[in-house]
């Protein structure tokens, strides 16, 4: 038996079967269900060998990318990939204490107060972001579940460190605001595949074929949003410094349930 990576066994309530995940901050971390014989995890760790090593690699090359990244830039567009929208962005330096967000004319902000202070910039700014996010993408996702026949009990809108979406086993969907940043596609699959848990509340082989059924390029749309779509979310929205050591908490393992 060749060597094993470092790992963290978790223990969960609510676990069904044994989870494998790997994140920069957490590394590669078992969760099992309550109960387990945790022996066997070195067994299921060796079967699945090759997943791991190729999530490892992933996650060293986020770390090199973000380590090589300086502090975040003061934004001067909103690229909103999901909508088609780019707002500009203006700065007026005064002698208030607080950042104040208005709307002059069509896709253009300006925040005038205190510009010098980033982290109350980052702040109006997400708060723009989840306003908007809250309607244009609850409109996206209505769209799409009225196109495809599913059925939405609740649609709520949040910025959410680690997960793209969910979905309650009520039929309550969520949704990440950084959606808006991602292109229309992959904003596509994921509602989808949260659509589709309104069905199936589970990631079983019915859910899979239910997802490729309404989206038949769901496959490589997956990979695409785990792999590279994080970089496409600008680091102000989690209110850390890119190249910071806290940097991949905030950053490092985007999913979808």
């Amino acid at each position: 038996m060749t060597d094993l990576p470092q790992y963290t066994i978790r223990e969960s309530v609510r676990a069904k079967h044994v989870i494998l995940k790997i994140s920069l901050h957490d590394g590669l971390v078992v969760v099992v269900p309550r109960g387990f014989d945790v022996r066997q995890v070195a067994q299921i760790l060796q079967e699945r060998r090759g997943w791991i090593n190729r999530g490892l690699e992933r996650i060293e090359r986020k770390k090199r990318v973000l380590e090589a990244e300086s502090a975040w830039d003061v934004p001067k567009e909103l690229p909103l990939r999901a909508i088609n929208e780019e707002w500009m962005i203006e700065y007026e330096q005064n002698h208030s204490s607080r950042i104040t967000v208005t709307i002059p004319d069509e896709m253009h902000l300006i925040l005038s107060g205190s510009t010098a202070n980033h982290a109350l910039i980052g702040r109006a700014l997400r708060s723009f972001l989840l306003a908007k996010a809250r309607m244009d993408l609850r409109d996206l996702l209505l769209a799409l579940a009225d196109e495809h026949g599913f059925v939405v009990t609740k649609v709520s809108v949040r910025l959410q460190k680690t997960r793209w979406g969910s979905c309650s086993t009520q039929g309550a969907i969520s949704l990440n605001a950084k959606l808006l940043f991602l292109p229309a596609d992959l904003v596509d699959y994921v509602m989808i595949h949260e659509l589709c848990h309104t069905v199936h509340h589970n990631h079983s082989a019915d859910f899979w074929l239910l997802v490729q059924e309404h989206l038949p390029q769901a496959q490589t749309l997956r990979r695409t949003l785990l792999d590279d779509a994080w970089h496409l979310v600008p680091p102000w929205l989690d209110g850390v410094q890119r190249g910071s050591r806290g940097t991949g908490i905030a950053r490092d393992h985007q999913s979808i349930e």
